[in-house]
């Protein structure tokens, strides 16, 4: 089948399923304002951004003012925005309104857009992949905490992954999140990790894309080489990040990846084959860090093992954007890793 035709398909048979019913969405209750403050953002250049996962919400959420006082003008979630192992989704959703109604989040919010995605201890249980059974309900718990439109496109389709826009031509950045949970499949012969309908979505997107910036967020490492005892990255399905490198390589648009889940801040250059460089920069500890550091060729800097989150800060110059990888504290105002994009070759 047609790619075009299977992404069509899959769309409007997802659409059927009970779980995107918009009587579902109306016992929930979205972040008061958040799709407003994105849609004004929509025709501004970005030229700063935070992002952040690995939350614990029975932790102290007080870093959050430290966050704000950066006056980033988007913060986005790499997943594990809360930390549910194995709870019902009556406390799922209890635990995602204690985050969202707690004062120095909401207070964040009030004043941040956001958007995100999901990992494995907000999805279901660590390390869970697409077995999970309630995992669409899990979907409609998750969207609602991000305060995303029901009438976003995001309902009418499997999974959590979502594309967003901002600034205008010149000065144009596509967000591109991923979703590394519902479509997880270890037991085939080539493991599985974004599933055919997700990898048709992102082809299409990488192809059509008018972007000056590209950002692609992704729960897991990428370019780590270890994946052992429970470590999980793109690096235990090695079919799937050469898949990826080879669709960056094709387009020439400068491009960072955002990951998350290992505890610990890191920034890396990877260069494809093609000679093209592109940066991953990792940000996992808002709540608690760990900060082992594991063998890395290409890792720049030192690793960060301290509460911290991430910050990209844009210049939008006549030659392109250039763009500062920056890893800081998130109980003070103190930058722990500061690195200069280059994205010539």
């Amino acid at each position: 089948m047609d790619r075009r035709e299977f992404l069509r398909c899959g769309l409007s048979a997802a659409a059927t399923t009970p779980f995107f019913s918009k009587n579902l969405w109306a016992q929930t209750s979205p972040i008061p304002g958040n799709v407003e403050k994105l849609q004004a953002l929509e025709a501004e250049p970005l030229r700063r951004l935070a992002f952040g996962s690995c939350n614990k919400q029975t932790h102290d959420q007080s870093y959050w003012q430290w966050i704000a006082r950066e006056q980033p003008q988007l913060w986005i979630w790499l997943g594990d925005c809360i930390y549910a192992d194995r709870a019902s989704l009556d406390t799922r959703r209890q635990w995602y309104d204690a985050l969202k109604t707690n004062s120095f989040y909401k207070a964040f919010t009030d004043q941040v857009p956001i958007i995100g995605t999901w990992d494995d201890h907000d999805y279901f249980n660590g390390n869970a992949d697409g077995r999970y059974e309630d995992k669409d309900a899990s979907k409609l718990l998750m969207l609602d905490f991000m305060g995303v439109s029901p009438e976003d496109p995001v309902h009418a389709r499997l999974g959590v992954f979502q594309k967003y826009t901002f600034g205008p031509a010149g000065q144009r950045t596509e967000i591109i999140l991923l979703d590394l949970r519902y479509f997880m499949d270890r037991k085939k012969n080539e493991k599985s990790l974004l599933g055919e309908l997700q990898w048709a979505f992102l082809e299409e997107a990488i192809r059509n894309s008018t972007a000056d910036l590209l950002i692609i967020g992704s729960s897991l490492n990428v370019s780590s080489r270890i994946t052992f005892f429970g470590l999980e990255g793109w690096n235990a399905f090695g079919g799937e990040r050469q898949r990826l490198y080879d669709l960056l390589a094709s387009t020439p648009t400068p491009t960072v990846l955002l990951s998350g889940d290992r505890h610990m801040g890191e920034i890396y250059r990877i260069v494809l084959g093609n000679g093209k460089p592109i940066y991953e920069l990792m940000s996992s500890g808002l709540t608690h860090a760990l900060g082992v550091k594991l063998p890395s060729k290409e890792r720049q800097g030192e690793t960060v093992g301290k509460r911290h989150y991430g910050c990209l800060d844009i210049d939008w110059g006549a030659t392109g954007p250039q763009v500062q990888l920056q890893l800081r504290s998130n109980e003070q105002s103190r930058i722990y890793q500061n690195h200069l994009a280059q994205f010539s070759y």
